[in-house]
């Protein structure tokens, strides 16, 4: 099994709005799905990282991804974010993903505590097969998780599981990506999570981005593929640039509260963030606003 064609591009992990109450605003998760298509976005993750999707309770990761895949309609591909701390739940959110209709699951390392290699090969083995018609991408991001994976390990699943077709990779060593692609072999698409290194995976033989901060500002991101793909390379550099002031604007994803508040300036009501998460105080919205206006996004 490969990884669909269409997963490629510009995605983005979708931020979740959250109503004053603190349940999922599912308005403005439809109005959020139709402003990141219409932006150019290529495809949607939803319930990840950025989208506080740890957060979130397994019956509001599932009601969640349910009202994105309506929302989509079928404009474009849907990943769901299906890992967790135990086997068991991700094993329940990937079959589920998977009978509602997503097209790939992505599935992040268990997190919090340490795991040997043995233990997230019989991870990752067990939620492939769970449900071996639905495309799976490992997802690792070390610094969040505390787990990661070697290149002999993605080999090691990779043969294993046939439905293991790529990986969604937030770990900003170059030569570890290289690595991950060589060991992976044909068929396996790769893709980028780290915003400041869009172009360079895009040269190394990466399919696309998975972006945090497209939530905010789609634009840039889809000119740098386009750029890349119609081999404009002085385009795509320029673009890149862009993108790395847009990360130092929105501080790269650390608080989530940036980009709902960059959406909710620029017309996109996307709610509130969930606690322990914090909204941004009135300095730091002034300053944000402001430093729209300089870059000219607004």
């Amino acid at each position: 099994m490969n990884a669909p064609a269409a997963i490629k591009g510009v995605i983005c992990p979708m931020v979740t709005p959250f109503a004053a109450d603190g349940s999922i605003d599912l308005p403005a998760v439809r109005k959020l799905v139709d402003f990141l298509i219409g932006r150019g976005v290529n495809a949607l993750m939803v319930g990840g990282t950025t989208g506080e999707g740890m957060l979130l309770t397994l019956d509001e990761r599932k009601e969640l991804l349910e009202a994105v895949i309506e929302a989509v309609g079928g404009r474009c591909p849907v990943i769901a974010h299906t890992g967790s701390i135990g086997t068991g739940e991700t094993v329940c959110l990937t079959r589920h993903a998977a009978g509602v209709g997503a097209t790939a699951a992505a599935v992040v390392t268990p997190y919090f505590f340490g795991l040997d290699d043995e233990a997230l090969f019989a991870h990752y083995v067990s939620v492939a097969a769970a449900a071996p018609e639905l495309p799976v991408f490992v997802y690792t991001i070390p610094v969040n998780a505390r787990n990661d994976i070697s290149p002999d390990l993605l080999q090691r699943i990779r043969k294993a599981s046939a439905n293991v077709v790529g990986m969604k990779c937030s770990n900003p060593n170059v030569l570890l990506m290289q690595q991950y692609m060589d060991v992976a072999g044909d068929g396996f698409t790769f893709i980028g999570g780290v915003d400041g290194l869009m172009l360079p995976v895009l040269l190394l033989g990466g399919k696309g981005q998975v972006s945090g901060n497209s939530n905010a500002f789609p634009e840039p991101f889809r000119s740098l593929y386009d750029a890349f793909i119609a081999g404009d390379l002085e385009r795509a550099q320029a673009q890149q640039r862009s993108i790395n002031r847009i990360r130092d604007l929105l501080k790269d994803g650390r608080y989530p509260a940036y980009y709902k508040a960059a959406l909710t300036i620029r017309g996109v009501p996307a709610g509130h963030v969930r606690p322990p998460m914090r909204e941004l105080t009135k300095d730091e919205w002034k300053q944000l606003e402001r430093g729209i206006e300089e870059l000219g996004l607004a």
